[in-house]
C-alpha cells in the first residue's frame, strides 16, 4: 500500500490520504446536468476522476466511485420545453451521449456507479423535511429555502463572509450567483409539478450520503463548484448530520482556449465530436488535458493537440517493441521484473514515476519520465499505461499483419504502386502506418 498526499481544498493544504475505513476508498464525483452534448472542458473533469481512480486502484486501495447525474433542474426542464420532448427521453439521451465520450477517453465507466436525480427524489425530500425540522431552513410563497445565517461555519471552504443583514436575499432558481452568500432553494414549488421538485445543492447532498455514507472520503469537482455549489452541500449535510460530508475536497482548473474559461456561455466550446471530426484521436485528447497539473489552468490549442496525437503515436509504436510485456502479463505499478533479462527497469532503480503520482498526481512529472523510456525500460510505459489510459499496448488483427506482411513484400519487389495502396488500404481502416528496420508495424488512431 502506498501512501498519497493530494492538495484538499477544505484545508488549502497538500495532505495524506488516510482511508476512513480500513483500505477502503469512497469517493463521489459531481457528473454533468444532462441537458447538452459536455465540452472538452467539462470532460477535462471526468479524466482528472479517471487518473486518480486509476492511481488509487495501483496502490493498492479499494474504490468506491460514484458519480451523480442532474437530470431535472431548470436547464433540463427548459431545454425539454424548447424542444417539444420528454425530459426523461431528453435527460436519458444526453446521459448516455456522456457516457459514450467518456468511454472513447477510455475514462472507467464499469467502476463507475452513475446515479441519477429523478430516481431519489424520496431521500432528498427527507432531508429537506429534516433540515425543517431543525430550524436550518424556511418555507416560502416559491419554495424551501437554507437559511444560510444559521450556520457559523458556512462558507469557510470558498472563503466566503456571510452578510448578517442580508442573508434573507434569497435565489430562486438554479443559475446561482456566485459572488453572494445568500439563502438558497432546497426544494422548488415549480408549476407543472404538483409537489415541486429538488433545488440542485440537495440533489447531491442526499445522493452522497445514501450511496456512500458521511463522512465519505473523497470529493471532487471542478474550481467553478467550489461556491456556491460545494460550499451549499457541505452546510447542508453539516446541519443535517453534524458531520461533514467529506474528508477530501478536490478540485481540477478550467480549460482555456486563447486564456478565456471554455464555457458554451461564451461560445468558445469544443466537443469531443469535432476532435473526432478533425482526425485526432480522443485518446490524443486524453493524453492533452493531462499535460498539465490538474491544479492548473490549460491552455488548448489544435497545435498541442497534434503534438499529443504525434507523442501518442510514438508510446504505442515503442510500446508494441516491448514484446515479452502484453497487456495480460503487467499485473500492477511498480512491475515486478524487468524487461529484459539482466536489463532492470528504471521503475525498479528510480522512483520518478510512482513519486510524481503520490505527490498530488503530478503528471507532467510523469508523462516527463515516461518520455524518457526506451526499449530497454520499456516495462515503464507499459505499467504507466494502467494509470495513463492509453491503450499503448495494442492487439493488431491477423488480417492488418498479413496486409503489412503483403505490403512490404510488394515494396521489396519493387511494386511500390501496389504497396502504397495496401498500406491507404490499412491507414482507412483506423491505423498509422510507420516503416522501420525491422518491417512496417500499424498503430491504432
Amino acid at each position: 500500500m502506498r501512501e498519497i498526499k493530494l492538495f484538499n481544498t477544505s484545508t488549502k493544504k497538500i495532505e495524506a490520504l488516510h482511508p476512513l475505513i480500513g483500505n477502503d476508498l469512497r469517493m463521489y464525483s459531481c457528473g454533468p446536468t444532462v441537458y447538452d452534448v459536455a465540452h472538452i472542458g467539462n470532460l477535462r473533469a471526468y479524466v482528472f476522476n479517471d487518473v486518480l481512480y486509476r492511481t488509487l486502484v495501483s496502490f493498492g486501495y479499494k474504490v468506491k466511485w460514484v458519480m451523480n447525474i442532474t437530470d431535472i433542474d431548470d436547464k433540463t426542464i427548459k431545454r425539454a420545453k424548447e424542444e417539444g420532448r420528454d425530459l426523461k427521453e431528453l435527460t436519458g439521451f444526453y446521459f448516455d451521449k456522456f457516457k459514450n465520450d467518456l468511454q472513447k477517453l477510455n475514462v472507467s465507466v464499469d467502476e463507475i456507479k452513475f446515479v441519477k436525480a429523478t430516481e431519489n427524489i424520496d431521500v432528498m425530500k427527507e432531508m429537506v423535511n429534516d433540515l425543517v425540522e431543525k430550524g436550518f431552513a424556511y418555507e416560502a410563497d416559491d419554495g424551501i429555502y437554507f437559511d444560510v445565517s444559521k450556520l457559523p461555519e458556512y462558507g469557510e471552504m470558498a472563503g466566503v463572509n456571510v452578510n448578517q443583514n442580508e442573508s434573507k436575499s434569497r435565489i430562486d432558481n438554479d443559475n446561482y450567483d456566485k459572488e453572494s452568500a445568500q439563502d438558497f432553494a432546497l426544494w422548488k414549488k415549480d408549476a407543472g409539478y404538483p409537489e415541486g421538485r429538488p433545488g440542485w445543492h440537495i440533489e447531491c447532498s442526499a445522493m452522497a450520503q445514501k450511496y456512500l455514507g458521511v463522512p465519505f472520503d473523497i470529493h471532487t469537482g471542478g474550481v467553478d463548484l467550489i461556491f456556491p455549489h460545494h460550499t451549499n452541500e457541505m452546510a447542508q449535510t453539516k446541519a443535517s448530520t453534524g458531520k461533514s460530508l467529506a474528508n477530501f475536497w478536490l478540485h481540477n482548473e478550467h480549460l482555456l482556449v486563447d486564456g478565456q474559461k471554455m464555457a458554451k456561455s461564451e461560445g468558445n466550446y469544443i466537443t469531443l465530436d469535432t476532435v473526432i471530426e478533425k482526425g485526432f484521436s480522443p485518446l490524443a485528447l486524453r493524453l492533452e488535458l493531462m499535460k498539465a497539473h490538474y491544479r492548473s489552468k490549460l491552455d488548448f490549442s489544435w497545435k498541442s493537440l497534434e503534438s499529443s496525437q504525434e507523442l501518442l503515436m510514438s508510446w504505442r509504436r515503442l510500446a508494441s517493441n516491448c514484446a515479452q510485456y502484453s497487456s495480460n502479463e503487467v499485473k500492477s505499478y511498480p512491475p515486478e521484473r524487468p524487461c529484459r533479462a539482466g536489463q532492470p527497469s528504471v521503475s525498479n532503480n528510480n522512483d520518478d514515476f510512482p513519486s510524481a503520482l503520490s505527490d498530488d498526481l503530478r503528471m507532467p512529472k510523469v508523462i516527463s519520465v515516461i518520455s524518457a523510456t526506451t526499449t530497454e525500460n520499456c516495462a515503464d510505459l507499459v505499467s504507466a499505461d494502467k494509470i495513463l489510459g492509453l491503450d499503448l499496448v495494442q492487439s493488431i488483427p491477423e488480417d492488418i499483419k498479413q496486409m503489412l506482411i503483403g505490403m512490404d513484400n510488394l515494396r521489396q519487389n519493387g511494386d511500390f504502386q501496389k504497396s502504397d495502396e495496401l498500406r491507404h488500404d490499412i491507414e482507412s481502416k483506423g491505423y498509422v502506418v510507420e516503416n522501420t528496420p525491422k518491417g512496417s508495424v500499424a498503430t491504432k488512431k
